[in-house]
Parts: C-alpha cells; structure tokens; sequence
C-alpha cells in the first residue's frame, strides 16, 4: 500500500512538473518575450524622435535605394545568401561525417532551423529545425554536430570582439549607458572577462570529444551523451575548417552593415565600422535574447556603439532593421516553407 502511493504521488508529481515547464515555455515565448519588444520599441522610437533635423533623415534613408550610393545597399542584401551559403557550408563539412548530404540540402537544413529559432530564446530552436533532414538514427548525433558549428562561430565571435576591445578603447569609453560614460575599470573588467569566455570557449571547442568522454563516466549521463560518439570522426583539420568558415562569414556578416550603413548616410569610417560591428556581435553573443526582442536589442546596442561616429540614430537604427530583416527574417520564412515538405516521422 505505501509502496504504491509512493508511485501514485511520484506520477502526480511527474505530471505536475511537464505541466509547469509547458507553462513556464508559454509565459517565456508568448509574453516575456513581446513585453520586453514592446519596452525596447518605445525606448528607440524616443531615440529617435530626439535626433535633429528628423525629416531629412527620412529622405537620405528613402535615397538610399535609388541615389548614387544605392549600389551599396544591394550589395549588402546580395550578401544575404552568402552569408548563409557559408553558414550552410560548414553544416555540409560536418554532416558528411555522419550521412552523404548534399550542399542544397544542407542550404535548406539551414534555413529550415532558422524558422524554428525565431520562436525560441537565443535561437535554440536552429537545432531541431536542422536535424529533422538526417536520417531518424543520425538525428541526435546531429545535435552534437550543430553544436560544432555554433560553438565554432561564437568562439570566432568572441575573438573578433576582443580584439575590438583592445583596438577601440578610446572610442569605446565614448559610449553612453544611460546617459553615462563607460569607466575604463568597468572597461577592463569586461576585456579580462572576454578572455576568459575565449579561454573556456576554445577548451570546448577542440576539447568538446574528451569532454563528452569523461562525462560519459558518469553512470546516468552515459547512455544520455551516447549520441556524442560522432565526434570521433572529426580530426583537427575539420574543426579549423569551422573556424575558418566561421570568420568568413563574420567578415561577411560585418560587410553588410557597413555597406547599408554607408548608403544610409552613417558616417562610419570601414575600419572602424568593422571593429564597431565586432563590438556589436559581442555584446549580441552575451546578452540572452527572445527573437522577437532581438532587432530591438540589436538597435539600441547599435545605436550606442556607432553613436560615437554617427548623430545619424534614424540611419543606424534602420540599417540594423533592414540587416535583421534580410539575414534572420526572410530566409526564416524561406525555411517555413521548405519544413512544410519534410516528413519527421517515417510512415510505416
């Protein structure tokens, strides 16, 4: 009798437990996530409504499509399937380990995780959206190999900051959080903390096989990282291979926004356009987003690092949105559609 009400009380709790985590995942996506839109869309729009000469702002960002420096702008939506047309890569390079795969599937694989990701904090989604293109038995495995890429990128992400950091602090200690100025020991204490990211970053990175090895000694967590033996195939040679891409498509990424920045009429210096960008990635890589939150997020950052170059807050504001739009937005959409052809479960 005792025996079974312990099991009566332990399913209730079960039960009570996927019910609050379902509910937990509703409040996160469905309200956390608008309020914090809504707070930051009204913090930029009196950003904005505090610049000077407002009207002229909106002509230069409506020239930017047709005057002189509207070549610019094309360019940087052109570099739009470039940019995931690498990312799509270094998936290409990782899943061969695993099952033949094409480029074109691992393109669509791609694009298929960034619809998922647009509903999930810090685009967690990306992984589920991807896997679902491998074969049911590779479909864990394929987790590993996404994390890969992704660890991959933030590592390069990281770097690329750091180095930002060091080359921009003057600039840097010009920028304004809420109203005040960054203290150069506020300053260190973040460079020295960057460093530390990078540090424990690349130990995961190139490490992440003995990682999953060692923790496999661990009785409940064996059977559980079982998934992660798929990293035996990689050598060294892959993983700088994922380095390599990932600081290509930063590149890419960066030129993007300053080409728009350009045709949008923000004076931003390339040189330190691309460093300001770096910063921006940096600040974006720690910061915990919600997708619907996140082009906001993206403009006040934005408006504060390249404020200290440009008055021109409608101009970077807008290219930051139009960069979101074309990178996340579209080819989000474009993914909805290719998931819609995908069958998860096999019919038997």
């Amino acid at each position: 009798m005792i025996l079974e009400k312990l099991c009566k009380e332990q399913i209730i709790f079960d039960q009570n437990k996927q019910k609050l985590n379902r509910n937990f995942k509703i409040i996160v996506n469905y309200f956390l996530g608008p309020v914090l839109f809504v707070w930051i869309s009204v913090s930029l729009y009196n950003q904005v409504k505090q610049q000077p000469d407002l009207p002229n702002a909106w002509l230069q960002v409506k020239q930017a499509f047709y005057g002189a420096n509207s070549w610019m702008l094309w360019l940087g939506i052109l570099l739009m399937p470039v940019n995931w047309g690498l990312e799509a890569y270094k998936w290409y390079l990782l899943v061969n380990k695993l099952q033949p795969f094409s480029f074109s599937k691992a393109y669509e694989s791609v694009l298929s995780g960034l619809s998922l990701a647009m509903n999930t904090p810090n685009r967690v989604g990306e992984y589920g959206g991807r896997i679902v293109y491998l074969q049911p038995q590779n479909r864990l495995k394929g987790v590993a190999l996404t994390l890969v890429s992704s660890v991959g990128q933030l590592l390069i992400t990281l770097v690329c900051g750091l180095v930002a950091l060091l080359l921009m602090r003057k600039q840097i200690q010009l920028v304004q959080l809420d109203g005040n100025h960054l203290s150069g020991i506020l300053l260190q204490v973040f460079l020295w903390s960057v460093l530390f990211f990078i540090g424990i970053t690349a130990l995961f990175f190139f490490r992440m096989q003995l990682l999953a090895k060692m923790l496999q000694w661990i009785p409940w967590l064996k059977e559980k990282l079982a998934f992660a033996t798929v990293l035996d195939y990689l050598n060294n040679k892959t993983y700088y291979s994922i380095l390599f891409y990932s600081f290509l498509r930063f590149v890419v990424f960066a030129l993007q926004y300053v080409l728009i920045w350009q045709a949008l009429r923000v004076n931003l210096p390339w040189w330190e356009g691309f460093w300001s960008i770096a910063l921006i990635f940096l600040v974006m890589a720690i910061v915990p987003s919600f997708a619907i939150a996140d082009v906001g997020i993206r403009g006040k950052v934005a408006i504060a690092i390249i404020g200290v170059f440009s008055a021109n807050t409608l101009a970077i504001l807008a290219g930051s949105v139009l960069v979101w739009l074309l990178n996340l937005v579209l080819p989000a959409l474009v993914g909805s559609l290719l998931l819609l052809s995908i069958k998860i479960f096999k019919e038997r």
